[in-house]
């Protein structure tokens, strides 16, 4: 077990020239981290008025190639999960290894639907009968946080519309399309996860993607979740589709548009609060919001049953908790922006 002194020293710092601060640093520490007399060190001004300090010049480094054994006694979620979580730990090269024995047809098939499907900057560089070899190709900070975040939101967003767009259609085509591009936003969120996980582990690249502070990290965590749950919303909204049995009553349709255009109106704003750390807009979209539940709840106390009444109902769920999820992201700004709106003592 490391004692204090192992972890946390105080030392005094001392001026040396006219604009230049020293500081003495523990010879124990220095040597335990290879670090020699003459190498360059990246320091760091944080947020949090603290500062931070790291050997090199900041440049990420590669990530050492991993292998991954499988098995065909393995389930193909638990290849699925092993890869994704690898892929989230920040490796660069990945190897699926049957140690010997011919990798089964269905196994290929997923990891190759994986890498094409759900993770973003990656390709397959080196197939055979017994191996995969997968190498992310995209560099951070290449595709930047606040980025791929604005590209995540407007797909979602708009999957949401289009859903909608196709429910006021009655068409099942266009519904089927929306539901695929649920695919594309959990891309991005993944990318975004791997980019977090990779951002706690390296000061340095948390600056590079955007980021400010570690509690950075875990607040966009949250955000990304939320985001992926208002996608998968909109792709049930199109997926139900397929089990009307007939077109909705342009009443009702203008009623569910409403509250559709009220839900995903406070979801943007939440995102706008989020980027722009604006607490006053924050506290604006959270009243906006329970006026979208209160509208819902009404829709739905009020509703007759009908052939088509239970598919509404779900409709309606769906939109709530759009705007429910969005009550999450806007707890997240005011948790961030609490300190600007209070006098400190």
């Amino acid at each position: 077990m490391q004692s204090l002194e192992d972890t946390k020293q105080t030392r005094r710092i001392q001026i040396s020239g006219g604009s230049t601060y020293t500081i003495s640093l523990p010879k124990k520490w220095i040597d335990e981290l290879g670090i020699k007399n003459g190498d360059n060190m990246t320091i760091i001004k944080n947020a949090n008025r603290s500062m931070t300090l790291f050997p090199g010049l900041g440049s990420e480094k590669p990530a050492k190639k991993v292998t991954l054994a499988i098995s065909q006694k393995d389930s193909e979620e638990s290849i699925r999960r092993r890869v994704i979580a690898l892929y989230l730990g920040g490796y660069k090269t990945i190897q699926i290894s049957s140690k010997g024995v011919k990798i089964p047809p269905e196994y290929s098939r997923l990891i190759k639907d994986l890498v094409r499907k759900s993770m973003i900057g990656t390709e397959i560089v080196e197939s055979d009968s017994e191996s995969i070899t997968i190498q992310i190709l995209t560099r951070l900070p290449e595709l930047t946080f606040d980025v791929a975040l604005r590209r995540m939101y407007l797909m979602t967003a708009n999957m949401h519309r289009e859903a909608m767009d196709a429910l006021k259609k009655f068409d099942v085509k266009y519904a089927e399309e929306v539901v695929k591009m649920d695919d594309e936003v959990d891309r991005f969120g993944l990318y975004m996860m791997r980019t977090l996980i990779m951002a706690i582990q390296n000061s340095s690249m948390m600056y590079d993607v955007g980021l400010e502070q570690p509690s950075d990290c875990l607040n966009y965590r949250t955000v990304i979740s939320r985001i992926e749950r208002i996608a998968d919303h909109a792709a049930l909204i199109a997926k139900r589709i397929k089990f009307l049995k007939e077109p909705l009553e342009p009443k009702l349709l203008k009623e569910l548009e409403s509250l559709s255009n009220d839900a995903i109106a406070c979801f943007e704003n939440s995102i706008s609060a989020l980027t722009k750390k604006d607490h006053v807009l924050a506290e604006k979209v959270a009243v906006n919001i329970f006026q979208v539940v209160e509208k819902e709840k009404e829709l739905m106390y009020g509703m007759k049953e009908f052939k088509n009444s239970t598919i509404v109902k779900f409709t309606l769920e769906d939109i709530r908790r759009t705007a429910e999820y969005s009550s999450d992201i806007i707890e997240t700004v005011v948790n961030e922006t609490i300190r600007d709106v209070v006098s400190e003592k």
